[in-house]
């Protein structure tokens, strides 16, 4: 796979998170001994669906996904490849959203197909009973763990 070395060009800044995140905030932490790629669909003000990528997230990192977004609950994917073996872990299970391999990516309407596109299945975090969600997703080797704090 070559998603290691297309993932370069960052189509997202990854920005250090050293407390609990801020109001409204969905970062992703990384406890495995390898880089994570992580992806991200949630719907819009229209109801249409939108999923981006890819964020790298360092091992033993914790990294904001952006800042701006603003939802009550949001699906993720993260996936690691490395050469040991040429072993490929995956996190995501669900729903199927589109994502682009070998790039960065941000397609609109990704709940339905795209030509180029692989739908991919991604895993649901839990609904905020507020405005916007503030969820921090930790990576492990065994699985994926979601904490969520509720926006005032």
């Amino acid at each position: 796979m070559r998603l290691l070395s297309a993932i370069s060009a960052a189509l997202l800044v990854a920005t250090p998170v050293n407390a609990v995140a801020a109001s409204g905030e969905i970062t992703f932490c990384n406890k495995t001994p390898h880089s994570v790629f992580v992806a991200i669909a949630y719907q819009q003000s229209d109801e249409s669906w939108m999923s981006r990528g890819w964020l790298s997230v360092d091992a033993d990192k914790c990294y904001d996904f952006d800042t701006a977004i603003r939802v009550k609950t949001f699906y993720f994917r993260g996936e690691s490849t490395y050469q040991v073996h040429h072993t490929r872990e995956v996190w995501g299970k669900g729903k199927e959203f589109d994502i682009w391999e070998n790039s960065n990516f941000q397609y609109y309407s990704a709940d339905q197909k795209v030509s180029k596109a692989r739908f991919v299945e991604f895993t649901k975090a839990p609904d905020a009973s507020s405005d916007a969600i503030t969820a921090t997703v930790t990576f492990t080797a065994d699985g994926s763990e979601v904490s969520v704090t509720d926006s005032q």
